[in-house]
């Protein structure tokens, strides 16, 4: 029996042929649905006419009003599919069951349709940037995907909301989340949906991938079943998180995935397997800006340093016709183009950008040699402009604006100032309707004429979705799904192959194939690909290994987790576990006053070691994510640097209890940056170089999590009270257990660590 990698509350769905080797059908099932935020030309650009160029918020008679929703607020731009609009939102705002959820309403009315709810947990990011994503819609399933700022991940009925699937990318796979709450966007690519973020996750070595060092990576899912097909992505490490959206085009006949990097470049990857195709080194910081492919030229912008001189933006032109390093071989750059939010358009054959402090800019696309350039008002920019019925529609963060391109440059059709709402989202059009989201509602523009005038119309052929042949059927890339696995003790994982030739396209799978299959570690694979782990593994990990036809070799991972209980005293151990997911980046074993201990560095800069901050606050996972009803309990020490300690704290079914010494608490919580969310504090000063233990039990209780903590001086008798406790009424009743750690100022000891069922 194949062991499934995910735990859904639903049937999953059956998933595609392997033999399949087209690739799908346009995206575009309806000629004027909205499956993704770019559009389904993944260029921000509609064919759709007629539509209203004036409008009033406030509604009313001739307002071109349609509906106003303000469930609907916030940061997320909306998808429109099969008459259904989907974003992502908050919910319940400003209370103690503060979560986020995927909405769905009726796209001509605004009718709450359903919804599916979800806590914000194991992330730094506030309150106010919860939905950094949107949504993405399949209409070939009819499937909608949606990732959080907390790294849930699922997929659902775009008729009903029922979780198809669903996965915790944080525990699994090490995808970190930062206060500063940028949030990659799913892409759905014939039978895959893939979702990037900065990933620190387990694996130090060539044969495990690196992958417990940061990087900017790339994570390919089957969009029907969620199990993991490839994992890859850029240089190690970033120098920050980000949200750019990748295009896929075909490109000279092979299908291409451009994206801009958290490490500063803008790269392209084969989107079915994962193989480098270029990279560019565009900036010393991680680009937020989505690049813009027209034909073989990706147009990309940033706000940051550039490689080069002491200039602050750039706007590039690339050839993506080339390979390998593209260093000093782009078309043109034009430097001091501040546009790091909004990404390039293009629009009557001009290319435009909105720059970070809503300036317009117009280029010739062959030169780069500016044209026009125009002041809009407001303070920023941060959506992308919408180009549609011969105009372009788009929004500071203050002011909406409608603008006709002519000879000179540009003509003001309409604009509108908005009084206390913000606008952080982009505008979307689908079926004759304008929809905008900001920070009090969401608006849906238009009239029965423009609604009428697109009832009918031409499919849209999507990029990256036209039908290829076969350039070559030479087997030359192999891949084994799933590519990354966890299981007990005695547990089997059924590995299928799949086969690629140099361009990345799928060859159909040929019932002669030679296979060899071995596994180095722990465990036993047979030649119908179905590995087995040893009974009696401890937490260890194997490499699976499939030779094809002689001359194309894949690998996958798997991790073995026992059951509980478990014990780490690290007295004979040189690293920590292999399997721990964000735990050989950030932890050595080493001696401290004569006893063996984990120790969590400091990530202050050194001659030899600049700050690296993706490590300042991080978490890391011991084991699979629906462990539940169970206690785990440490012993760490605090070091101290200019008066200064690190945070400390446990990681049980989603709640966190921390030793904070800066403002001398020990709190309990699941999301920490919320005021509202459920949490429990005391005080709590630590002494620096005081060794403590520390215990945290959580037990689902039905529709509520009973959380408790305990904190006493090591050597002493446990106390019988809890120190800290509370009940969570929107309770998170599983999830792997671990270690939460800030050591930017100095190091943190830890000893002693266990995990046992609760009584």
């Amino acid at each position: 029996m194949r062991r499934s990698l995910t735990f859904c509350v639903t049937t999953l769905c059956f998933c595609m042929p392997w033999g399949f080797t087209d690739i799908a059908k346009s995206s575009a099932s309806d000629a004027f649905d909205w499956p993704n935020w770019r559009g389904p030309q993944q260029n921000r650009t509609s064919t759709e006419t007629n539509l209203v160029d004036r409008w009033d918020p406030r509604g009313g008679p001739g307002s071109n009003l349609l509906w106003k929703n303000e469930e609907l607020a916030g940061r997320s731009t909306p998808i429109v599919m099969d008459g259904r609009l989907y974003t992502l939102v908050r919910e319940l705002p400003g209370t103690k069951n503060e979560g986020a959820k995927v909405i769905c309403v009726d796209a001509a009315t605004g009718e709450k349709l359903w919804q599916h709810r979800f806590n914000v947990y194991l992330t730094d990011v506030p309150d106010n940037r919860v939905g950094w994503s949107s949504c993405v819609g399949d209409p070939e399933t009819g499937h909608v995907y949606a990732l959080s700022v907390s790294g849930y991940f699922c997929c659902l009925e775009g008729a009903t909301g029922k979780v198809v699937w669903d996965r915790s990318l944080h525990e699994e796979l090490g995808l970190l989340s930062t206060y500063g709450g940028r949030t990659n966007f799913p892409l759905v690519f014939e039978d895959q949906v893939i979702v990037s973020a900065i990933v620190i996750g387990w694996g130090d070595t060539p044969e495990f991938g690196f992958l417990a060092k940061p990087a900017h990576r790339f994570m390919a899912f089957d969009k029907d079943t969620g199990d993991l097909r490839w994992l890859n992505g850029t240089s190690i490490p970033p120098t920050d998180t980000t949200y750019s959206t990748p295009t896929i085009a075909i490109i000279r006949g092979q299908a291409a995935m451009v994206f801009s990097s958290g490490d500063g470049e803008v790269w392209a990857l084969q989107p079915r397997t994962g193989k480098r195709l270029w990279h560019y080194p565009f900036s010393v910081r991680g680009i937020d800006s989505s690049p813009l492919v027209v034909g073989d030229t990706v147009y990309a912008s940033h706000s940051e340093e550039n490689i080069l001189g002491n200039a602050m933006g750039a706007l590039v032109s690339l050839d993506a016709t080339l390979e390998g390093d593209l260093t000093d071989r782009e078309n043109w750059m034009v430097y001091q183009v501040m546009a790091g939010n909004s990404s390039p358009l293009m629009v009557n054959g001009k290319l435009w950008v909105v720059d970070d402090r809503a300036k317009l800019h117009i280029y010739e696309p062959k030169t780069g040699k500016r044209i026009a350039r125009k002041s809009l008002h407001g303070i920023a920019m941060l959506g992308a402009p919408l180009v549609a019925d011969g105009k372009v529609f788009l929004s500071t963060q203050e002011v909406w604006y409608v603008l006709q391109p002519n000879a000179s440059g540009v003509k003001i059709v309409h604009q509108l100032r908005f009084g206390e709402e913000s606008i952080t989202a982009s505008p979307i059009v689908s079926h004759g309707r304008i929809y905008l989201p900001t920070s009090k509602a969401l608006y849906c523009i238009g009239n029965q004429q423009s609604i009428a005038a697109n009832s009918r119309g031409n499919p849209i052929e999507a990029m990256g979705t036209a039908k290829q042949r076969l350039g070559d059927s030479t087997p030359m890339q192999g891949q084994i799904i799933p590519y990354d696995s966890l299981v007990t003790p005695g547990e089997g994982v059924e590995f299928k192959y799949r086969l690629f030739n140099a361009l990345g396209e799928h060859l159909d799978e040929l019932s002669d194939c030679k296979t060899e299959w071995s596994v180095e570690g722990p465990g036993e694979i047979n030649n119908d690909g179905v590995y087995t782990a040893p009974d009696h593994a401890s937490h260890e990990a194997a490499l699976v290994r499939c030779k094809l036809l002689d001359s194309v070799e894949a690998t996958a991972r798997v991790r073995i987790v026992p059951p509980l209980p478990w014990q780490f005293d690290f007295y004979t151990e040189e690293k920590v576990p292999l399997t721990w997911v964000g735990g050989r980046v950030r932890y050595v074993i080493r001696e401290v006053n004569g006893e063996r201990v984990a120790v969590k560095r400091s990530v202050l800069p050194t001659p030899r070691k600049p700050k690296n901050k993706l490590g300042t606050r991080s978490r890391m996972w011991m084991g699979p994510i629906n462990m539940a009803n169970y206690t785990i309990q440490a012993d760490f020490a605090l070091t101290e640097s200019a008066g200064k300690m690190p945070d400390m704290g446990l990681i049980n079914s989603r709640y966190t209890m921390t030793v904070r010494s800066s403002n001398k608490q020990l709190r309990v919580y699941s999301w920490s940056p919320s005021d509202f969310r459920s949490y429990a504090v005391v005080e709590f000063q630590p002494e620096s170089g005081k060794w403590y233990t520390m215990k945290l039990r959580v037990e689902p209780a039905g529709d509520r999590a009973i959380v408790r903590g305990k904190l006493w001086p090591r050597g002493q008798a446990e106390p019988s009270e809890w120190t800290v406790e509370m009940v969570d009424e929107s309770p998170n009743l599983f999830g792997s257990p671990g270690l939460y750690g800030n050591a930017q100022e100095s190091e943190i000891y830890v000893d002693n660590i266990s995990v046992t069922p609760n009584d």
